[in-house]
């Protein structure tokens, strides 16, 4: 471990080993930004002549200099969130059916993505790149944080030759192949567009014992298919809405990913002054408190992730009709 991040144990006396005053790095990061260790690192990377790491194969990375594209370094953008307490709708605990967004959840990812992507432009920014290539996306949820989700992202930064690059570099999770593919075709990349839904869905009681009743029948689960196609809607429209706030055309190489786990969730009611103690405004504002007994549903949540690379239309393309020849031998 370097000197500079020295290790303080839980137990030091009077905060032996910490620095005094407030640490920058800390700062930063709470700030949405990167470490001050990550810009020194990045802006020794962009001084001519220095050593550039890269997420690239050796057929990207040929490819790359017979374009005249010039890789700058490796780049990486990290968030790790907690999730707040989430509740589910009042009606919820009368045994009928729950279908419902999990926002608070859905936050959290959207905030852990931005983060992430912010962080992964600004190391691409401090090396003077045009656009980040080969985007790998790595999200989860780790039983070593129980209740927080985690986004990174790394990629590789690349510059045009010696032109100098835009104020923040477009993300992309294309391969240098598709890049090239992409540009000769009169388009260009306009962003990575990247969302996440989460629903949650219970089927109700009387549902549940019609079932029991049929059980040696096959049917279909109808409420956990709308979850899904409730799930994938949601992260489409985010997709769409991202896409048209940077001007693009469409949306290429769109993955969706989804996860499906059996989950608890309370459910809340707005109950009186007298029993919470809460103020009206702290009521108004989302404080409600879980009602006893019947506090808490069983059932599904659905969650969706998608991503994507926006597109734009730089130039129309000259597309000419294929002439067939024919070799007849050789001429008399």
């Amino acid at each position: 471990m370097p000197a500079e991040w020295p290790c303080v144990g839980l137990f030091d006396a009077h905060g032996e080993g910490v620095p005094s005053g407030s640490d920058p790095s800390l700062e930063r990061i709470e700030a949405g930004g990167i470490p001050v260790e990550a810009e020194v690192r990045l802006k020794a990377l962009s001084e001519p002549g220095a050593l550039f790491t890269s997420t690239l194969g050796v057929g990207e990375f040929a490819l790359l200099s017979e374009l005249n594209f010039v890789p700058l370094g490796q780049v990486l953008g990290a968030s790790v969130h907690q999730v707040g307490w989430q509740y589910l709708p009042a009606a919820a605990q009368w045994g009928g059916e729950v279908f419902c967004a999990l926002d608070l959840l859905m936050h959290a990812w959207d905030q852990a993505r931005r983060r992430a992507f912010d962080r992964l432009t600004e190391e691409a920014s401090l090396l003077g790149a045009d656009a980040v290539v080969g985007v790998h996306l790595r999200r989860g949820e780790h039983d070593w944080a129980r209740g927080a989700v985690d986004y990174v992202v790394s990629g590789t930064a690349i510059k045009w030759g010696t032109a100098s690059g835009p104020q923040w570099p477009v993300l992309s999770d294309l391969s240098v192949q598709d890049y090239w593919k992409l540009v000769k075709a009169g388009w260009r990349p306009a962003g990575l567009v990247a969302a996440t839904a989460v629903f949650f869905v219970s089927q109700s009681t009387r549902t549940w014992w019609r079932r029991r009743i049929t059980v040696t029948r096959n049917q279909e689960l109808e409420e956990f298919s709308r979850g899904f196609s409730a799930a994938r809607e949601t992260a489409v429209r985010y997709l769409r809405s991202q896409a048209s706030a940077v001007g693009a055309s469409g949306i290429v190489g769109v993955k969706l990913e989804h996860r499906v786990s059996r989950e608890r969730v309370r459910v809340a009611t707005q109950v009186g002054r007298q029993r919470t103690g809460l103020s009206p405004a702290t009521l108004a504002m989302g404080g409600d408190v879980p009602t006893e007994g019947r506090d808490k549903r069983d059932g599904l949540a659905v969650t969706i992730q998608a991503v994507g690379t926006a597109i734009r239309r730089e130039r129309q393309t000259l597309v000419t009709t294929p002439q067939a020849t024919l070799w007849l031998g050789e001429r008399a």
